[in-house]
């Protein structure tokens, strides 16, 4: 026999099923925003969009939230005329290529807003505290206090947007990296969700660093339940120990001595065996002069101590100790392998 549920239970199942669309929804709208996706993620957009017909209207209904003009113009340019009038058809969403926004800040803005507008909206489906956005720029941090007296330090060129209800916390974290002290509440779990992965704690410290192709979760206190995807396992991250998410999949589970660990809130990063291209995408959050490499040079393994802000120091370093060369030109600096 099924349980019987009362009034206020089914309503509260009901809120949370809800929020988690609209999640969902953010979620893929982020993604088509950043760039074109991949087959397995056009065929995983295709199912969730004939899963249910409610999944297709929330995202039209996020698109004609989203009044921007700079926005609308530079959208139009990649839809057929229909677009104008917002009668959007979502088929050609999987062959569409999305613009990289240049208009600064528009890509990530893009998918919070939408949220936080229909949150706000009076015909919203329920009723609960408006999700906010937190943003840094380039080479600037910030420290919050979340409304539960959690404490996140957010690393430079990074985004989150908080979700609080009544049942839940949760953050959606859009890019960059956080370190997120969590105050206790059995009652109410702390969750940051990252696509299709999740972060699960009650009270704990715990620091998230995500580029474009990886994710690394290092627990300082307590512990956290981490999954690479909705499908897959789950793994409990103790004090001490780092994962890493990798193409939707969790690495082996390593120990870092968290005396001697060295993380971006001190202003300097240190590794070992990782790629050029992973050191310098950290590396650009910190500088306002952008940094790349070469397609032959952006998998060369580094290892060693870098200040981050001092970006001048670090580009010494790699160049003397690799046999790279540099080239500066109005876009940026670009690191190639010496003739």
């Amino acid at each position: 026999m099924s349980p019987i549920l009362s009034e206020e239970e089914k309503l509260n199942s009901k809120e949370q099923a809800e929020q988690e669309l609209y999640l969902q929804a953010a979620s893929w709208v982020e993604k088509l925003a950043s760039g074109e996706l991949d087959s397995l993620s056009k065929r995983r957009f295709s199912h969730w969009l004939e899963a249910d017909p409610k999944h297709a209207e929330l995202l039209h209904s996020m698109i004609k939230t989203w009044q921007d003009p700079a926005l609308t113009k530079a959208l139009a340019a990649y839809q057929p005329s229909p677009f104008k009038r917002w009668q959007l058809s979502f088929a050609p969403l999987l062959k569409l290529k999305w613009p990289k926004f240049q208009l600064a800040g528009a890509a990530m803005a893009f998918s919070s807003v939408l949220v936080m507008l229909l949150y706000l909206d009076k015909g919203s489906l329920f009723s609960s505290p408006a999700p906010y956005e937190l943003k840094t720029a380039q080479a600037s941090s910030m420290q919050q206090e979340l409304d539960d007296g959690s404490v996140v330090d957010i690393a430079p060129e990074s985004q989150l947007t908080v979700f609080f209800t009544a049942n839940k916390r949760q953050v959606l974290q859009g890019h960059g990296a956080a370190y997120f002290a969590v105050a206790k509440d059995k009652q109410r779990p702390f969750e940051v969700r990252l696509d299709q992965a999740s972060v699960v704690a009650v009270g704990t410290e715990f620091n998230i660093d995500r580029d474009p192709d990886l994710i690394d979760i290092t627990v300082y206190e307590g512990a956290v339940q981490v999954q690479a995807n909705a499908a897959g396992p789950s793994v409990l991250l103790k004090s001490g120990e780092r994962i890493r998410i990798q193409q939707h999949k969790l690495s082996e589970v390593q120990k870092v001595n968290l005396q001697q660990l060295v993380d971006w809130r001190s202003g300097w990063i240190e590794i070992e065996n990782e790629t050029l291209a992973y050191l310098l995408h950290r590396l650009n959050r910190s500088t306002l002069v952008p940094v790349s490499a070469s397609a032959e040079v952006a998998d060369l393994r580094v290892a060693g101590r870098f200040e981050l802000a001092n970006t001048q120091q670090t580009l010494s370093a790699l160049t003397e100790a690799y046999g790279l060369t540099l080239q500066q030109s109005s876009s940026g600096i670009r690191l190639s392998r010496s003739e």
